[in-house]
């Protein structure tokens, strides 16, 4: 009797979990299948369309036989101006566009390749709890050891660098941070941002920002870049992604930037496993980043709408929420004698809206589930009617 593919499967698969979403999406067709009226509130992947201006450049540049070939792997050196352009625009950072700005095929496939450029088996990564999973099995690929840090309500999901043990902070190789955070939603003050780049410098660890929520935010003041803090340059790189500023989550298109050398690091191991992103999808991705941006301001209004109408209904039901002043997130803590995971089970099983347990980010996620903001007003109106019936 031969031996099931599934037993030659490498010990590094074996050992992960189910990917937290890929197992939302089983639950949610399983209910779909049942005939259930489902809201998905589980995925943070945008449902209003990209502007209109990006797919006419899409159009017009893939009808162009000069961008059907091989793709520059660093990415077109156009698209890179236009990453360091907005980055100046925006932050006030000067990048040099040929030596600080590679392309990603997305920031998650950057987030995933990242350590393998600077991690050996064995390393010490510290990744956010609650956090984005992909940090965590980015450096398990990579052979590394994950600390988690945890990020607590009472300290704004700020994880605490003086609580650091000194000798995980002189072991570490690289520290993971996210503002806008996914899934809590919080924001980052500069301070914050000088604090931790003290703290790199003074530990020689890598900082690696995951910004893909920058310009989803409702407040006066715009979320900031580490890069804009002095000295970060010496010790950080950033992930920008286009996906969720111009809902542009399927085109796959994103980049990185910051200290050359981390730069040119996860340059180097994309030379050797992709072969870049498609030309027209770049091109469609300056006209994203150097054209007219009021598209970006009205999705913030459509968003502001919405976290009002879901937040605040949530909130007169008598639910503990936490508001955001960005992303398109926000966390419900569960209901007295819940776990996040029956909390998640009783929303979709009887008032069939997906949501994500928290603790699918990390083990402090417990407490919350995280509803997003990627439906018509219309659904969350609906949503917060069928959450107010049930008996929790």
């Amino acid at each position: 009797m031969s031996t099931p593919m599934s037993a030659r499967l490498a010990q590094r698969i074996r050992d992960l979990p189910p990917y937290l979403f890929a197992r939302i999406d089983e639950l949610k067709n399983e209910a779909r299948a049942k005939g259930a009226d489902i809201i998905d509130l589980g995925v943070g992947d945008p449902d209003l369309p990209t502007p209109p201006h990006i797919v006419a450049e899409l159009a017009r540049a893939a009808a162009e036989p000069k961008h059907h070939r091989y793709p520059s792997y660093q990415g077109l050196l156009d698209f890179r101006r236009a990453a360091a352009e907005y980055y100046q625009r925006r932050w006030g950072v000067n990048l040099d566009p040929a030596r600080e700005v590679v392309a990603l095929i997305g920031s998650k496939e950057g987030i995933a390749h990242f350590p393998v450029a600077f991690v050996d088996p064995g390393d010490l990564v510290l990744v956010p709890d609650p956090g984005y999973p992909v940090y965590e099995i980015g450096t398990r690929f990579a052979g590394g050891v994950v600390e988690r840090v945890p990020l607590r309500r009472e300290s704004g999901f700020l994880p605490d660098l003086k609580a650091i043990p000194a000798e995980l902070a002189r072991r570490a190789k690289i520290l993971w941070v996210n503002y806008p955070n996914n899934p809590t939603a919080a924001i980052a003050p500069r301070s914050f941002y000088a604090d931790l780049v003290a703290w790199a410098r003074d530990n020689q660890v890598i900082i690696a920002s995951d910004n893909a929520y920058a310009d989803v935010y409702y407040g006066q003041h715009a979320p900031e870049s580490i890069l804009s803090v002095p000295g970060a340059r010496e010790v950080a790189i950033e992930f920008y992604s286009l996906s969720k500023t111009y809902n542009m989550t399927g085109w796959r298109v994103a980049f990185a930037c910051g200290n050359a050398d981390l730069v040119a690091g996860l340059g180097k191991v994309k030379t050797n496993v992709d072969s870049g992103v498609f030309e027209a999808v770049q091109r469609a991705a300056i006209a994203a980043l150097s054209g007219d941006q009021s598209c970006v301001a009205e999705l913030r209004s459509v968003y502001r709408e919405r976290r009002d109408v879901l937040c605040g209904g949530l909130a007169a039901a008598g639910f503990d929420v936490l508001t955001p002043e960005a992303s398109f997130y926000t966390l419900v803590a569960n209901p007295p004698g819940y776990s996040s995971m029956e909390f998640a089970a009783r929303l979709l099983g009887e008032a069939h809206i997906v949501g994500t347990p928290a603790t699918g980010f990390g083990a402090c996620g417990e407490g919350y589930v995280r509803l997003t903001m990627c439906a018509p007003v219309e659904r969350l109106r609906e949503a917060v009617d069928r959450v107010k019936k049930l008996s929790l």
